[in-house]
């Protein structure tokens, strides 16, 4: 009996250990649309357009074990920024985002599928013309 409880609390334990990770968001280049976190070497004055707002919520059928582990519609910081930000901010007549704030949390896959979700992001930039 003894040996099934540390058994047991040993599971537990590698069960819910924490782990981290690292991801890499990159951005288009800059000939295309100029994206900085901050002001950058933009030089003044310079003209701001408009400010996009854009937010996605992920989606996984994390109540079905192994079927959460299929992504249906995970939110990605990165196509976020290279394909709908960049358009966005062509299609307003700007040519740079500057102060852009990034908020994303990645897709999990859970336990086996368990409580896996899509992630969420939310990203917002201000629209300038050079």
């Amino acid at each position: 009996m003894r040996i099934l409880f540390k058994r047991s609390l040993l599971s537990c334990l590698f069960l819910l250990a924490g782990c981290a990770s690292l991801r890499q968001v990159n951005f288009p280049p800059s000939e295309e649309v100029f994206i900085t976190t901050g002001d950058g070497d933009i030089t003044k004055p310079y003209k701001p357009v408009g400010h996009l707002i854009y937010t996605k919520r992920g989606f996984r059928l994390g109540f079905l074990p192994l079927i959460g582990l299929i992504p249906i519609s995970d939110a990605s910081a990165e196509n976020a920024i290279n394909e709908i930000i960049a358009k966005e901010a062509r299609a307003m007549g700007g040519d740079a985002v500057i102060n852009l704030d990034i908020k994303w949390t990645p897709p999990s896959d859970g336990i086996l599928g368990l409580g896996a979700n899509g992630g969420a992001v939310f990203i917002q930039g201000t629209v300038i013309k050079r």
